[in-house]
């Protein structure tokens, strides 16, 4: 994988975050209900509504590393809230790496945003074969490290990226075991770019759809779990910068 720019391995340290409340799940969560920022909660209308159209009644959903399980919301059907992580809002505390559930027993795995948090996320994608029903499947909502978004991570350093890891290797270490939030941002790229690899090494699973949808949108919310300030924009005005981000992003998607 070829970058021109902000290339090389990029890991701030937890102090280096210039974001505020990085892992604080219960205060993002407590500020979501008390006062539904619309620009937070136009950003997750948009990340998890269309799962919507592949969850129907009785299948049994489950999202991994749920965080602050704002997913519920969304989604019309219920749906099983996972992490690594005990909180109130959080049904089952699993290891996504090690599921505790049984073979061929969930229609949907939901991930958002999370699977570029694993150390092994090969890890992943196995254990997703073997709990999954036939005709099973996988809605992923995760990040893409464009150039603006690396300049991004660069500036606020609230997260990584590494490229040079091998995500089919399933004794590869991709972040700290031990740490949930270390993050390596270029792991859906380097999972998803090559559709025919990804199908290959998993060999029970496959690619369907892929589609890149963000980009104003996102730093606009003020971010989801970490922070920064940011005015409320009414949802007319969220409509049309979404609108100019379908065509920038059309246009040169590596940029933006």
């Amino acid at each position: 994988m070829k970058k021109i720019f902000f290339s090389r391995p990029f890991f701030p340290s937890h102090k280096e975050n210039k974001m505020k409340n990085e892992g604080d799940l219960e205060c993002s969560r407590g500020t979501f209900l008390k006062k539904k920022f619309n620009n937070l909660h136009f950003l997750l209308r948009k990340r998890f509504e269309w799962m919507n159209d592949y969850i129907q009644g009785g299948m049994k959903v489950v999202e991994i590393g749920s965080g602050s399980g704002f997913l519920k919301f969304y989604i019309n059907e219920p749906v099983i809230l996972t992490d690594a992580v005990k909180n109130p809002w959080i049904d089952k505390v699993i290891d996504a790496t090690n599921m505790k559930f049984k073979n061929n027993s969930i229609d949907v795995i939901i991930a958002s945003h999370t699977i570029h948090h694993f150390y092994n996320p090969a890890t992943f994608f196995k254990e997703c074969s073997r709990v999954l029903k036939k005709n099973g499947v996988i809605l992923i909502s995760e990040t893409y490290t464009s150039l603006i978004m690396r300049i991004i991570l660069n500036l606020m350093k609230h997260e990584g990226y590494n490229y040079d890891i091998n995500v089919f290797d399933y004794d590869s270490i991709c972040n700290q075991k031990n740490d949930p939030w270390s993050a390596n941002c270029a792991i859906p790229e380097l999972l998803f770019d090559d559709e025919k690899k990804f199908n290959n090494f998993f060999s029970n699973l496959k690619i369907e759809k892929q589609k890149f949808d963000e980009f104003l949108i996102f730093p606009l919310s003020g971010g989801v779990v970490s922070k920064i300030k940011m005015i409320e924009i009414p949802t007319l005005l969220l409509k049309l910068v979404d609108i100019l981000d379908n065509f920038i992003i059309w246009l040169a998607p590596s940029i933006f």
